[in-house]
Order: structure tokens, then C-alpha cells, then sequence
């Protein structure tokens, strides 16, 4: 070593050993806000199977389903009264095809007649069999009820009604008055339509999307939705279903912890109307990297390979990443020991502080700080030494280590959220979700680390038991 600069550096010695003095932080403006999750979507649809519907009817429809009482009818001599009673016999069959649901329901009747005018002492009993094949096309109330317009069709056998002398046939006198007598029944129906508990099980589905799914094992995570609106469509009835779609905007986030986080569901709101329907989901899931998990891989990269530069031996003591409005600050404790120093009588340490700009690629799913360069705020003697003696290669140095690699990460959480989604869950409300892509993400820091919001799209089925 040239006794000049050994006789320099011996000169410096003292104020190298002043250097392990620490620097105060710079000045950093609030870090950027906290995004609040973005508004997802999640198209939903509901199937109602026919056979459901069968069920449902067998088990609710009405045994009396048409009473009539002193109905007045032509009875071909004349104006009669009629009482009338159609109670329900067998089960009912439920097609769904072309827009309309198809009813089949087998009735029996007891009918009651009296003769018009100075014959009305004449009352005549009789009991007949038929069939009501009925139409039925749906809407829905902004109350989420099923609105139902029925009509149809009623087959009688030959039962007779004998009022003295003359016999008349309940067929024909159902025919000729085909309007009054029907009408009734097709209300009936109507009713027990409208009695379907639809809204009921909307309201499983939206507090079923406040459920916490989990959505990783290693840490424990978990997906947490927040509904905020609803929109319904028209009821589509069409290959054996009455298919009803559903749209719930929805704020996600992915939540680490070891216990599904509380969730509480807010009551249904009035729901709006889905003009268009879309059979897909979207929803952001966030990828995280807290600042101290980033210090700490980015010291281990150090330690690994230590820099050496301009003849001096490198070594990190500690690394801090603070944020700030337009860029974050990183704090590196740095001891720097010359080559030709055996005995490390003139190793120095102190604070450096750099500032530069996060950033992601999504070609390699790499989080980086850019354009790393020395904060004049937090200059002390140890940096401005190490600028005069290194210039800009410590910065470009650090920043090399400033590389977190998130494809691993993001690739694990894609993998979890595809099958957490796939895998149905509810009893009463099956739900699942077929995931189809996953977005190029938004990124951003906050005051507790980096955040890349993922969009993830697919499709969403449920299965609506009644």
C-alpha cells in the first residue's frame, strides 16, 4: 500500500471511528392510502330444477284448490247454482321449456246443483275426475317474489249431475262456463307460486358471500367478500329450470390469519335490475409484501454475496424500508473495512439512507426499487465518505439486492383461490366457482408494505334447493 494513502487514512481514523454515530431518518410524506378493495363482480346464477319445483308443489300446493259456492252457471235449462269443490289427487308433474312453466295436476271434483227459478227445491250431487294442464310465464316483484300468470287447459270425465228428470254432464257444464269455472283454479296456482320462498333463498346466497373462504394453509389465509348491492333478472326458463341471474358487487380482500376473520352480514338490500347478464365473476385478490419481510430477504441476498467495491470489504448490519408519498426509503446500516486493513483498525459503520420507486413487472412477477440514489437529508460523515470514495456504485450495488422475486407467492395463492373456489360449499345454497383467468395486477405501496391487486375472472354456479 502507497504510504500516502495509508498516511490518509490513518489521518481519517478518527473521524471513521465518530461514524458509527446514526443519522436521524429523512423527511417522508404520508405513504400512499390503503386502497379499499375494488368493487368485484360476481355473477351469479341460481338453478331451480322442475323436479324441485314438483317437489315443492306436492308438498305445499293446496289439497282444496278450488271451492266455489253458489256459483251461478248455465245449466241448459236455465241459470243454476253451483257449489263446487276441486281438491288436488296425485302429484303434480312441472316441465320447464320455452319460457313457461307446464303443469300437470290431477284433481277430483264434488259438485252441488240447484234448479233455476220455482225448481230450485231440485239439488242435484255428483263427483267427477280430471286434469289441469297449466301454462304458467314468471316475473319478479321488486320484493324478489315470483309474479306468476297461469292458464291452461281442464280435461273432465263424464260425471253426472241428475237433477230429477234431467242428467247433466259435469264435462259440459264445466265447458260452458269454462271462464268462471277455471278461472279460480288458475288462481290458485298463481298464489302457490308467488309462495315459492325465492327471497328467502336470495337472502342465503348474500349472506352465504359474507363466509370467509380459505384460501392457503401455509400461512393460514383466507378470501373475505363484502357485499354491497344486488341486481336480479327477469326469471329464463328454458331446459328443465327456471334459471335466475344475479349480480352482487362485492368488495375482496385475502386476510392472513389463523382464524376466519369476523364478517358479519349486513341485511339484503333492495335489489336493482340486471339489464344484461354476464355468467362470470370478478374478484381482486391482493398479493402482499410487508417491508419487513422485504428488509429481511433483502439482507439475507446481501450477506449471501456482500458487495466489494473500490477496495473496500461491505457488510450490512441492518436494512430498513420506510414509505413515503412518491417513492420509499431504504436505511442501510453498512460497515465498511479497506482491503489492505488486517487488523479492522479503520472499519467504519453508519446509517445510509437511499430513496427510490417501487415497482412491479408482471413479466417476471418481480417487485424492484428503482433508481435508487443517496437522500441528502440523512447524509452524515460515513456517507458522505462512502459517496466521495464510491460514487454512485453502492447505490446501483443495494439496489441490485432489492429484487423479490413474488412468483412463487403469486403462484401458490392461484393455485389455492382456483381450488378454494372450485370446491362446493353450503348444504341448503351449493356454491362454486370455476376460475378462468387472472389479471395483470394494479400495484401500489401503503404504510405497511407492497400490494399487488390481482383480477381474477371466472365463472360462479349455484344450485337453489327448495
Amino acid at each position: 500500500m502507497p504510504s500516502r494513502l495509508f498516511l490518509l487514512f490513518l489521518a481519517m481514523a478518527p473521524f471513521l471511528a465518530a461514524c458509527g454515530l446514526e443519522t436521524g431518518e429523512p423527511q417522508r410524506t404520508p405513504a400512499p392510502p390503503t386502497p379499499k378493495p375494488p368493487l368485484s363482480r360476481l355473477a351469479v346464477t341460481l338453478d331451480i330444477p322442475a323436479e324441485q319445483l314438483a317437489r315443492l308443489f306436492d308438498n305445499m300446493t293446496e289439497y282444496r284448490i278450488a271451492d266455489l259456492k253458489d256459483q251461478p252457471v248455465n245449466c241448459g235449462i236455465g241459470r243454476c247454482r253451483l257449489d263446487l269443490l276441486a281438491t288436488r289427487r296425485g302429484q303434480v308433474t312441472v316441465k320447464a321449456e320455452d319460457g313457461v312453466l307446464m303443469l300437470h295436476m290431477p284433481f277430483a271434483i264434488r259438485a252441488e246443483m240447484n234448479a233455476p227459478g220455482s225448481f230450485s227445491f231440485l239439488r242435484a250431487r255428483g263427483e267427477g275426475e280430471g286434469v289441469a294442464d297449466a301454462r304458467a310465464s314468471l316475473s319478479l316483484t321488486p320484493e324478489l317474489a315470483l309474479q306468476a300468470r297461469t292458464d291452461g287447459r281442464v280435461s273432465l270425465d263424464n260425471g253426472h249431475l241428475r237433477l230429477g228428470p234431467i242428467v247433466a254432464n259435469i264435462a259440459q257444464l264445466w265447458n260452458d262456463n269454462q271462464e268462471k269455472l277455471a278461472k279460480p283454479l288458475w288462481k290458485s296456482l298463481d298464489k302457490q307460486i308467488s309462495a315459492l320462498p325465492l327471497r328467502d333463498r336470495v337472502a342465503d346466497l348474500w349472506a352465504t358471500g359474507f363466509t370467509p373462504i380459505r384460501v392457503g394453509k401455509a400461512p393460514l389465509s383466507w378470501l373475505v367478500l363484502r357485499p354491497e348491492s344486488l341486481d336480479v333478472a327477469e326469471p329464463h326458463i328454458a331446459d328443465g329450470k327456471i334459471e335466475l341471474a344475479l349480480a352482487i358487487a362485492a368488495r375482496g380482500q385475502v386476510v392472513v390469519q389463523d382464524k376466519p376473520p369476523e364478517n358479519r352480514p349486513v341485511p339484503l338490500p333492495p335489489a336493482g335490475r340486471l339489464a344484461q347478464h354476464l355468467d362470470e365473476f370478478a374478484v381482486a385478490v391482493p398479493v402482499t409484501l410487508a417491508y419487513g419481510r422485504a428488509a429481511e430477504l433483502a439482507m439475507a441476498s446481501l450477506k449471501r454475496k456482500p458487495p466489494h467495491l473500490a477496495g473496500f470489504r461491505l457488510a450490512f448490519d441492518g436494512l430498513r424500508i420506510l414509505p413515503s408519498g412518491q417513492d420509499v426509503v431504504v436505511g442501510a446500516k453498512i460497515c465498511a473495512d479497506p482491503d489492505w486493513d488486517r487488523w479492522g483498525l479503520l472499519k467504519a459503520c453508519g446509517m445510509t439512507w437511499l430513496r427510490g420507486a417501487p415497482r412491479f413487472d408482471p413479466a417476471d412477477q418481480t417487485i424492484r426499487i428503482v433508481g435508487l440514489h443517496y437522500d441528502g437529508g440523512g447524509a452524515g460523515l460515513m456517507l458522505r465518505l462512502v459517496r466521495m470514495m464510491m460514487g454512485a456504485r453502492l447505490a446501483d450495488a443495494l439496489q441490485s439486492h432489492l429484487v423479490f422475486n413474488e412468483s412463487r407467492e403469486i403462484a401458490r395463492l392461484k393455485e389455492q383461490v382456483t381450488l378454494a373456489l372450485a370446491e362446493p360449499r353450503g348444504r341448503d345454497l351449493v356454491l362454486s366457482a370455476e376460475v378462468k383467468s387472472f389479471g395483470a395486477p394494479f400495484f401500489t405501496w401503503t404504510e405497511t408494505g407492497f400490494l399487488a391487486n390481482f383480477s381474477v375472472t371466472g365463472k360462479v354456479r349455484a344450485q337453489l334447493p327448495f
